[in-house]
Formats: C-alpha cells, sequence, structure tokens
C-alpha cells in the first residue's frame, strides 16, 4: 500500500479537536501521527491509541475522537462481505 494515498485522504486534528463519528459499527481508526483518545456511546472503556496503532470500533454506536495531541488519522469503512 502506498502510504502517501493514506496521507492525502487523511484528517488532521489539532489537539483539542473533536471529530464525531455516527453509526461507527465497523469503522477502523488509524492513528497516522500524534494521540488519540476514543470514546463510544455506552461503553465504559478508554481507549487511546498512538501513532502507528489503530482500533475497529466493536460496537453500533457513535464515536468520539479526541485529540490528546495534534494528530493525523484515517478512518476506514468496513469492507462488504463476500457471499
Amino acid at each position: 500500500m502506498n502510504t502517501n494515498d493514506l496521507t492525502l485522504a487523511s484528517t488532521a486534528l489539532r489537539k483539542g479537536e473533536i471529530l464525531h463519528l455516527q453509526h461507527a459499527l465497523g469503522q477502523r481508526i488509524e492513528a497516522l501521527g500524534g494521540r488519540l483518545w476514543i470514546t463510544m456511546d455506552g461503553d465504559l472503556r478508554d481507549i487511546v491509541i498512538d501513532a502507528g496503532e489503530g482500533f475497529t470500533v466493536d460496537r453500533s454506536s457513535d464515536v468520539l475522537l479526541s485529540a490528546m495531541s495534534d494528530a493525523q488519522l484515517i478512518v476506514l469503512l468496513p469492507t462488504a462481505k463476500a457471499a
């Protein structure tokens, strides 16, 4: 995979900014830079990912991504399963 393609499709968040994902089940959040705190509606876990790490949303809920430092991320949509 060409990582330049990921950088072009990425989203930048400044420290303290928040990104809201609705109905995010199956979406994969990849941190390309910085640190992200992931909060899911109704979930008690604290999920923190750093550059090079990722997390796949495992529940049907809204998700808040909070930048704990200036961050760059990409959100990958789930792929359709073959029949």
